[in-house]
């Protein structure tokens, strides 16, 4: 078949994240893949969408993302606006046009569904969703914030969608340091640090309370937030080790 684009099944699910692949033995959060395809599975078609590219038989890229109505960010903007969560491609397929395939497939599909446009939280992290990779299929940048995201639409239907960037909104308690951890195991590095920080601060005993919250349409909206708190706050971005999270 050579390389080709579908839509994401059920029966596709045991290959998602193909980035996973990549990752070199011993690495911790691959440990945690099948958690995040477990979610993946039970919330395909709702929360999680998405395109797979393939070599033949093998999954080398993919775009996963949910419709606005339904996506699991900190993020409030009209209804049918797809919402980019990850893209990938395999090391020896960039540079090829296999990226632009890959988009092209997805904005042709999109627009038929009726879909305005496309959203992505980019990044200035060169390894992880940055931003030039973006700007190369048409995205242009419509909000900064956190002095490292970037927030880009691509136009389908509607030139212009707004959006509302929702604030942290978390209080917690004072009586001790407090951890509050969202389950959102979509990115098997997410599912790490959740294990991670858990373990760590239940080493601590009573001094530190742990809070622990399972991400909905409506905590997501309540909070604004889905990365783990240290006493309210963001502390730690991507993978970290046992030793910053003692820190």
């Amino acid at each position: 078949m050579g390389m080709h684009v579908r839509k994401v099944a059920l029966k596709d699910v045991g290959a998602s994240y193909c980035c996973m692949s990549e990752i070199r033995s011993g690495v911790s959060w691959a440990e945690h893949l099948p958690e995040s395809r477990k979610w993946f599975k039970e919330n395909l078609g709702k929360h999680v969408e998405g395109y797979h590219i393939l070599d033949g038989d093998k999954v080398v890229g993919h775009i996963y993302y949910a419709s606005s109505e339904n996506a699991l960010v900190p993020f409030e903007t009209e209804p049918k606006v797809a919402f980019i969560y990850c893209t990938e491609m395999l090391r020896d397929y960039t540079r090829k046009g296999y990226g632009k395939m890959m988009f092209d497939y997805a904005k042709s599909d999109l627009k038929k569904q009726g879909f305005k446009g496309i959203l992505v939280d980019a990044t200035d992290f060169q390894e992880y969703m940055h931003h030039s990779h973006f700007a190369k299929q048409g995205f242009k940048m419509i909000k900064e914030h956190n002095s490292m995201f970037k927030l880009m639409y691509f136009p389908l239907s509607k030139e212009k969608v707004e959006v509302k960037l929702l604030g942290l909104n978390y209080k917690p308690s004072k009586d001790k340091v407090e951890i509050t951890l969202f389950k959102q195991f979509f990115c098997p590095v997410s599912a790490y640090m959740y294990h991670l920080i858990k373990k760590i601060a239940k080493s601590f005993g009573d001094k530190v309370k742990i809070v622990e919250i399972t991400p909905t349409l409506e905590t997501v909206r309540k909070y604004g937030i889905t990365d783990p708190l240290i006493n309210g706050k963001v502390k730690l971005f991507g993978p970290a080790s046992e030793q910053d999270v003692r820190k």
